[in-house]
């Protein structure tokens, strides 16, 4: 790799600084080991050219324990078809005669691993998941959980009316297409309340589901293994009317009256409910988003963020944090921290759990600040106000620590200082800003809707970041380097990064196709295009993320019809072998947060110059280590 570059960023429309090194764990104090999910193999059999192409999990606990002295043998029917381990990748073309069932076998110091189960088979080239009914619904998030404790994720999802005049609904499916439970939200997630919450979303709305701006893209659900047995829980904003799977309903004294609702995943039942706090509650009921984060550094934690406007009018937006631990049967407070109004701490549209100063316990970042694991203010970025958009990873492979790109809006009178900020994730210091342009003629000239960063050049160290900012005339327009400034004037598409093909550069999802950007004809190339399913809000499908076979990441989204859900996998060769990204801390929490849908990372440097991945401080409970 370079040397890290210690000088000015020298494109002349950029201002740029320099930060000492963030704290971290080091090897006399190492992180501490987070209790994980206990995945099994994850195999995974798609038809490919002439036979079927495999794909398995490398986990991060064997990955951890054993490096890179592990490897697999791959069985169809009971006859081994490689003729060495296989150890470059966690894949298999087999293009061999004949029928059976495929497994995989963990080969540790020469010593054969009992069998994966049986492998998951998309024979028509994807999963598909029938819904259940429900006319005039469309699917808006979904969320990945181990609800039964077998390794294997199910998806907990979000139904929403599209006329906005019925229940938002709750429901629990696994891969193979079964139906686990409904939970139905009730009037009051469409209704609103009187008085103040006439300016305020619905108490029990999901999703973004109630049409206000500043609530169109909460969520107030998560799905996570908070208790530690090895199923996960669903934690969900609840209010009177809403109905689980058995038929309990949840009653209060006001329509007004907002829970917190702890599901039990497998069942859909309700296992134990607390009332938000009531801090806010003059201002009318609550939005925001739900997350999880690991504040002590072992067990995970509930994060809730709570969002209202002051007065009946749209008024100034008020901010809420409560945290919460479940011990089974319990959902007890840990700790509550209310933003202060003039403290310039600013929310953008979706929270990011993620241990920014790397001490192994992680903090809640919301836009232009981030609260520490203890429950107080760790910075505000200087200068920053409101953007849709943020990402932290590690973003330069060259400097320590993570880094952040985050964009701002000029809108409603409200005006920016620049259009995007590069900083330092742990001190919130710019490192890179951007520039408006000189004479404005309106607020358009000054707004940034969307902005993305990922490793698409591999020309340059490090990430690139861009906005949707399509005037390449405007300084802060193009595609930036986090190293070398400026590399391009044209900008691909700005919705998320996914690794898609067998290199370790990131390629482009945007509604539901795949791009590859050329930087050296600054075009894109289409490498996935599925037919028959459709995107929702923001140009987003449902879930994108490494739910199953190797690292790469697989693609959820609905049929046109609205009657199903189809899971895609990539088949594309490649001689990377990584462990699971669901194994990854950073990675995995973000999955806990859908809100504006925004990319997932690695709290890793994951990218074209990446050598080797380091070891993930993580251990499992429940189920046995490394099976199948």
């Amino acid at each position: 790799m370079r040397p890290r570059r210690l000088g000015v960023v020298t494109a002349a429309v950029l201002l740029a600084g320099l930060v000492a090194a963030p704290s971290r764990a080091t090897e006399q104090h190492p992180p501490p080991r987070r209790i994980v999910e206990n995945l099994d193999r994850g195999l995974v059999a798609v038809p490919s050219g002439k036979g079927t192409f495999l794909s398995w999990r490398l986990l991060g606990t064997e990955y951890a324990r054993y490096g890179d002295a592990i490897a697999f043998n791959v069985y169809k029917g009971g006859r081994r078809l490689n003729q060495a381990p296989v150890t470059r990748s966690t894949t298999y073309q087999d293009d061999s005669r004949g029928t059976g069932t495929y497994a995989v076998r963990a080969v540790i110091n020469g010593h054969e691993q009992k069998p994966s189960s049986a492998a998951l088979d998309f024979a028509r080239g994807y999963a598909e998941i029938p819904l259940a009914a429900a006319d005039g619904y469309t699917v808006q998030h979904a969320w990945p959980g181990d609800l039964d404790g077998d390794g294997r994720y199910e998806l907990v999802v979000s139904r929403l009316a599209q006329t906005r005049d019925k229940p938002d609904l709750l429901e629990a499916y696994t891969l193979t297409g079964a139906r686990l439970w409904r939970v139905d939200l009730g009037p009051g997630s469409y209704t609103q309340v009187g008085g103040n919450g006439a300016n305020d979303p619905a108490p029990a709305a999901i999703s973004g589901s109630t049409p206000i701006g500043g609530y169109r893209n909460d969520d107030n659900v998560t799905v996570y293994d908070l208790d530690g047995d090895g199923r996960a829980e669903v934690l969900v904003h609840t209010a009177d009317g809403t109905t689980f799977a058995d038929g309990a309903k949840v009653t209060a004294d006001s329509p007004a009256d907002q829970f917190i609702s702890v599901i039990d995943g497998e069942t859909g039942t309700e296992r134990t409910r607390q009332p938000v706090p009531d801090d806010l509650v003059a201002d009318g009921p609550s939005g925001g988003h739900f997350g999880i984060a690991y504040l002590d550094g072992v067990h995970p934690s509930l994060v809730t963020k709570l969002v209202t406007r002051v007065g009946a009018k749209r008024g100034a937006f008020r901010i809420l944090f409560q945290t919460w631990d479940f011990n089974g049967t319990a959902l007890n407070r840990r700790w509550k921290y209310v933003v202060p109004a003039g403290s310039g701490a600013t929310s953008f549209h979706q929270i990011r759990t993620v241990d920014v100063d790397q001490d192994g316990k992680d903090e809640i970042a919301d836009g232009n600040y981030v609260v520490g694991s203890d429950g107080t203010l760790r910075y505000v970025v200087d200068g920053a106000g409101h953007g849709d958009r943020f990402d932290i990873a590690d973003l330069d492979p060259d400097r320590p620590g993570l880094e952040g790109f985050a964009i701002q809006q000029s809108e409603l009178g409200v005006v920016s200082r620049f259009p995007w900020y590069y900083y330092d994730a742990d001190t919130g210091q710019r490192l890179v800003t951007g520039e408006h342009p000189a004479d404005p003629t309106s607020e358009s000239d000054l707004d940034v809707g969307r902005g993305s960063a990922a490793d698409i050049d591999p020309g340059h160290p490090g990430y690139e970041y861009w906005t949707s900012t399509a005037d390449v005339a405007r300084p802060g327009a193009g595609v930036f380097n986090v190293q070398d400034g400026k590399v391009s004037t044209t900008t691909p598409s700005v919705n998320f990064r996914i690794w898609w093909d067998g290199d370790k550069g990131a390629e482009l999802l945007d509604y539901t196709h795949v791009d590859k950007w050329d930087p050296k004809a600054e075009t894109s190339t289409r490498l996935f295009d599925p037919a028959g399913v459709v995107s929702g809000a923001r140009n987003a499908t449902p879930f994108y993320g490494d739910l199953l076979g190797d690292w790469r990441e697989e693609i959820l989204a609905e049929t046109g019809d609205h009657t199903a859900l189809r899971l895609y996998t990539t088949t594309e060769p490649t001689k990377t072998r990584i462990y699971t990204l669901a194994q990854n801390p950073g990675y995995r929490l973000g999955w806990t947060v859908r809100g504006y849908l925004q990319s997932t990372y690695t709290d890793y440097y994951l990218g074209t110059e990446t050598r080797r991945v380091p070891k993930p401080a993580i251990t499992t409970a429940a189920r046995t280590e490394g099976t199948s």
